[in-house]
Protein backbone atom coordinates (compact mmCIF):
# COMPACT_ATOMS: atom_id res chain seq x y z
CA UNK A 1 0.00 0.00 0.00
CA UNK A 2 1.67 3.66 -0.46
CA UNK A 3 1.83 6.21 1.47
CA UNK A 4 1.70 8.76 -1.51
CA UNK A 5 -1.18 10.88 -2.59
CA UNK A 6 -2.79 9.28 -5.62
CA UNK A 7 -1.58 10.68 -8.91
CA UNK A 8 -5.03 12.05 -9.80
CA UNK A 9 -4.98 14.28 -6.12
CA UNK A 10 -1.34 15.36 -6.96
CA UNK A 11 -2.45 16.70 -10.05
CA UNK A 12 -5.61 19.04 -8.86
CA UNK A 13 -3.58 19.69 -5.99
CA UNK A 14 -0.61 21.02 -8.41
CA UNK A 15 -3.30 22.72 -10.81
CA UNK A 16 -4.52 25.31 -7.64
CA UNK A 17 -2.40 28.18 -7.96
CA UNK A 18 -1.36 30.30 -4.56
CA UNK A 19 -4.31 32.37 -4.68
CA UNK A 20 -6.73 29.36 -4.70
CA UNK A 21 -5.04 28.01 -2.02
CA UNK A 22 -5.22 30.92 -0.03
CA UNK A 23 -8.83 31.80 -0.80
CA UNK A 24 -9.79 28.46 0.05
CA UNK A 25 -8.53 29.00 3.51
CA UNK A 26 -10.14 32.37 3.94
CA UNK A 27 -13.37 30.72 3.38
CA UNK A 28 -12.59 28.00 5.88
CA UNK A 29 -11.74 31.28 8.47
CA UNK A 30 -14.79 32.88 7.30
CA UNK A 31 -16.78 29.93 8.26
CA UNK A 32 -15.22 29.72 11.80
CA UNK A 33 -15.65 33.20 12.25
CA UNK A 34 -19.73 32.62 11.43
CA UNK A 35 -20.36 29.60 14.31
CA UNK A 36 -18.33 31.41 16.68
CA UNK A 37 -20.55 34.09 16.12
CA UNK A 38 -23.53 31.95 16.11
CA UNK A 39 -22.50 29.64 19.29
CA UNK A 40 -22.32 33.39 21.39
CA UNK A 41 -25.47 33.88 20.13
CA UNK A 42 -27.48 31.21 21.04
CA UNK A 43 -25.49 31.06 24.36
CA UNK A 44 -26.61 34.64 24.63
CA UNK A 45 -30.22 33.51 23.57
CA UNK A 46 -30.03 30.68 26.23
CA UNK A 47 -29.23 32.64 29.06
CA UNK A 48 -32.19 35.51 28.43
CA UNK A 49 -34.32 32.64 28.54
CA UNK A 50 -33.35 31.73 32.41
CA UNK A 51 -33.10 35.33 33.50
CA UNK A 52 -34.79 36.48 36.27
CA UNK A 53 -35.42 39.82 37.08
CA UNK A 54 -32.59 40.42 38.78
CA UNK A 55 -30.51 39.60 35.92
CA UNK A 56 -32.90 40.25 32.75
CA UNK A 57 -31.37 43.57 31.65
CA UNK A 58 -28.20 42.66 31.49
CA UNK A 59 -29.03 39.55 30.09
CA UNK A 60 -31.08 41.70 27.07
CA UNK A 61 -28.38 44.09 26.56
CA UNK A 62 -26.23 41.28 26.00
CA UNK A 63 -28.41 38.95 23.93
CA UNK A 64 -29.13 42.43 21.84
CA UNK A 65 -25.10 42.90 21.14
CA UNK A 66 -24.47 39.33 20.43
CA UNK A 67 -27.63 39.40 17.54
CA UNK A 68 -25.85 42.93 16.23
CA UNK A 69 -22.51 41.50 16.02
CA UNK A 70 -23.63 38.31 14.20
CA UNK A 71 -25.99 40.03 11.80
CA UNK A 72 -22.80 42.44 10.89
CA UNK A 73 -20.59 39.63 10.34
CA UNK A 74 -22.87 38.15 8.61
CA UNK A 75 -22.87 41.18 6.08
CA UNK A 76 -19.13 41.15 5.79
CA UNK A 77 -19.20 38.23 4.90
CA UNK A 78 -21.72 38.79 1.98
CA UNK A 79 -24.98 37.18 3.81
CA UNK A 80 -27.51 39.25 3.90
CA UNK A 81 -30.75 37.33 4.53
CA UNK A 82 -31.99 38.34 7.88
CA UNK A 83 -35.16 37.02 7.87
CA UNK A 84 -33.45 33.34 7.83
CA UNK A 85 -31.35 34.24 10.32
CA UNK A 86 -34.38 35.76 12.53
CA UNK A 87 -36.26 32.62 12.01
CA UNK A 88 -33.20 29.84 12.72
CA UNK A 89 -31.79 31.22 15.62
CA UNK A 90 -35.46 32.15 17.26
CA UNK A 91 -34.78 36.25 17.54
CA UNK A 92 -37.51 37.30 20.43
CA UNK A 93 -39.07 40.86 19.27
CA UNK A 94 -37.54 42.24 22.74
CA UNK A 95 -34.01 41.43 21.48
CA UNK A 96 -34.32 42.47 17.51
CA UNK A 97 -35.83 46.17 18.84
CA UNK A 98 -32.64 46.88 20.60
CA UNK A 99 -29.85 45.59 18.42
CA UNK A 100 -27.25 48.19 18.07
CA UNK A 101 -28.10 50.22 20.34
CA UNK A 102 -25.26 51.79 22.27
CA UNK A 103 -25.85 51.29 26.64
CA UNK A 104 -24.35 54.48 28.21
CA UNK A 105 -21.58 54.29 29.89
CA UNK A 106 -21.56 54.13 34.03
CA UNK A 107 -20.18 57.44 35.72
CA UNK A 108 -18.05 55.10 37.88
Amino acid sequence: MSRFLPQIEWASALKQSGSDILEAQLQAERASALGTGGKRLEAALADLATADETNRAARLAMARRRAWEFMVQREAAGLRDWPAVIRLYAIPPEVLHGMGAVQPRSST
